[in-house]
């Protein structure tokens, strides 16, 4: 990337997992990025961008609380970033929706990120929206939550576990999004973000455990009442709806458009 005075790449969520890992990878390609801080959003006066030409929009949440509704979060941070776009020129914004985002869904998780979406495609900015199944990486949220059960020498299951997830590694990622950042092939474009293989959520957990611990089913309507209830239950509610949601993506599409191939679950 030349170093030019308008080289620069905004990034929203830049301490989250994504962001994190996001960072490091510009950092080793030597690409500018400036980091914007959630309570940047809190401000009357939102932050001018001036010398960037994209913004990388991570903020958002996966369990809602009174204080950080998805609406709250979600949508409304999603409005005051297009308005920074707008004050400040910049002409490109890459966000992360969620695979199973949809009007008609009944997950307010997915409502929001479908609400959000909407806001961006209708903004006029160049937009690439990404629709990811489970990253999977360092401090992943998904690895941490399993590793936290193999210390207690028990996994649960919601419901049967048969259910597929489409695992993408963090690495693979960082590449795309690198990719969306400095070609045309994702310009105005909504991507599943999702790994070659698809996999059960039980056999996925299957080739985490070790002999040690045990494997143990909870029915779904048992798993949800404790979502609800116990702040210790290991998966929260909108956690359970990703999980039974069952959602596919077309990973296809991905590794036509971006030219990669894409490492395996077992690779990951």
């Amino acid at each position: 990337m030349s170093k030019l005075l308008k080289d620069r790449i905004a990034i929203t969520g830049s301490t989250g997992f994504i962001g994190k890992n996001l960072t490091e990878f510009f950092d080793k390609t030597n690409t500018r990025y400036i980091s914007i801080k959630k309570k940047s959003f809190q401000r009357k006066n939102l932050p001018s961008l001036s010398g960037c030409f994209c913004m990388v929009h991570l903020i958002g949440v996966g369990n809602a609380t009174i204080e950080k509704s998805f609406d709250k979060v979600n949508v409304e941070i999603t409005k005051k970033a297009i308005m920074i776009c707008n004050q400040s020129k910049i002409k490109k914004i890459i966000y992360f929706s969620g695979l199973g985002a949809s009007e008609n869904s009944s997950s307010k998780y997915f409502l929001s990120k479908f609400k959000s979406e909407q806001i961006i495609k209708n903004s006029g900015l160049d937009y690439t929206i990404f629709r990811p199944s489970y990253i999977i990486g360092k401090d992943d949220y998904l690895t941490k939550n399993i590793q936290k059960q193999i210390r207690n020498k028990m996994i649960l299951i919601p419901g049967s576990g048969n259910y597929v997830i489409q695992p993408i590694s963090i690495y693979d990622v960082c590449k795309v999004i690198n990719i969306a950042l400095n070609g045309n092939n994702f310009s105005k474009k909504i991507i599943d973000l999702v790994g070659p293989e698809k996999i059960s959520f039980k056999k996925f957990l299957e080739n985490s455990a070790r002999p040690s611990v045990s494997l143990e089913n909870i029915p779904l309507p048992k798993a949800r009442n404790y979502a609800m209830t116990n702040k210790n239950f290991p998966y929260g509610i909108e956690d359970l709806n990703i999980l039974s949601g069952n959602f596919r993506g077309n990973h296809k599409k991905l590794e036509k458009l971006s030219g990669l191939k894409f490492a395996k679950i077992r690779k990951i």
